[in-house]
């Protein structure tokens, strides 16, 4: 497992790269930028369900585009494990995935400098760092999208506001030059409370509601509230397998019960308004077009209303496209996984 020290305090933060394998798909799919189909090997797995990639081509002129993936709360990376695998084993697109300080295998803390308060900006230089741990591997990062979920999409654009500011660090710069896009799934930005502004958010009553669950019963109020993070309940269609429920309550499970509350009242805490505003027009990678967003979000998200988040982020980045899918909630990542990866892999590396 790789881990990279957070240049902040020193905590020690897990990271997973799945890198394409280089034998061919077993679906007999074209690996994305190359010219033509790679052919299927003997036996052929009946691996379901299969893309034809036939009208993507690479984005990047070096050829190597990397997915940077970035979690909800409370989650880890492991709450993209079904994508992660299916874009590099089916897709042949290098995908690289951190958990958040405190979650799946990360610290919440680590032994050196002076214990500053940790706040989303902390999230963001932890962003940068990982970005750096990649840069510094054998493969390099190459040009990247960021992929991010809920609160993950705050730390994306506050990491991309701090190598934006960096203009005497040539590694930030050269980080930043790399940087191509952003790709956002139930964002909980620009400011998920509800006020006189912001009329749809979530109260703060939900919000407490969610602390003192965790505080009186942690794992009785996870258990109760994972069918509603993706949908289940809401007349909508989506009924899962107690394993997938029980598998995303393991995943939580393993994260520090001081990171659980302390992310809470950063997300609530947090207006970044100013900070999504500042991507509009940035010239992403040197090409002159922008860096480019994608917002996903569902008509059905509890958690995040889009009329709160993806109808309002256009009128701050004017070159955002956003799509709202249909019967989704918060975890669309999960409930609508094939509808998701088309249109990533559509936005990354067009058609």
């Amino acid at each position: 497992m790789p881990y990279f020290q957070s240049t902040t305090d020193g905590a020690r933060l897990h990271y997973v790269e799945y890198n394409p394998s280089p034998t061919p798909a077993p679906t007999g799919e074209k690996a994305v930028g190359t010219a033509a189909p790679v052919p299927a090997p003997a036996p052929r797995f009946a691996i379901s369900p299969t893309r034809d990639l036939s009208g993507l081509a690479s984005g990047d002129p070096n050829g190597q585009v990397t997915l940077v993936f970035i979690h909800g709360w409370p989650m880890s990376h492991r709450m993209f494990e079904h994508m992660l695998l299916r874009l590099s084993e089916t897709h042949g697109v290098r995908c690289v995935a951190s958990d958040r300080r405190g979650f799946g295998d990360s610290e919440w803390t680590g032994c050196v400098g002076k214990g500053e308060t940790i706040t989303y900006d902390t999230f963001a230089r932890d962003t940068v760092d990982f970005l750096s741990a990649v840069q510094r591997g054998s493969r390099g990062l190459g040009a990247f999208y960021f992929v991010a979920a809920s609160m993950g999409c705050g730390e994306t654009a506050l990491a991309y506001r701090l190598l934006l500011n960096a203009v005497d660090d040539p590694a930030a710069l050269d980080l930043k030059s790399r940087c191509r896009g952003f790709v956002w799934l139930g964002p909980s930005l620009p400011f998920p409370l509800r006020t006189e502004r912001n009329p749809s958010a979530p109260p703060r009553e939900l919000w407490d509601a969610i602390l003192q669950g965790f505080r009186d019963d942690r794992v009785g109020f996870v258990r109760a509230a994972i069918p509603g993070v993706f949908g289940e309940g809401f007349g909508i269609g989506v009924e899962l397998a107690p394993t997938v429920k029980e598998r995303f309550e393991r995943i939580v499970e393993r994260a520090d019960a001081l990171a659980i509350e302390r992310c809470v009242q950063i997300i609530a805490g947090t207006d970044l308004t100013d900070v999504v505003r500042g991507l509009d027009c940035q010239d992403g990678g040197g090409d002159g077009h922008g860096v480019r967003l994608l917002v996903v979000h569902g008509d059905s998200d509890q958690s995040m209303p889009a009329e709160s988040s993806a109808n309002i982020i256009p009128t701050l980045v004017t070159q955002a496209q956003v799509k709202i899918y249909k019967n989704a909630a918060h975890g669309l990542y999960l409930t609508h996984a094939d509808e998701l990866l088309d249109d990533i892999l559509t936005f990354v590396f067009g058609k």
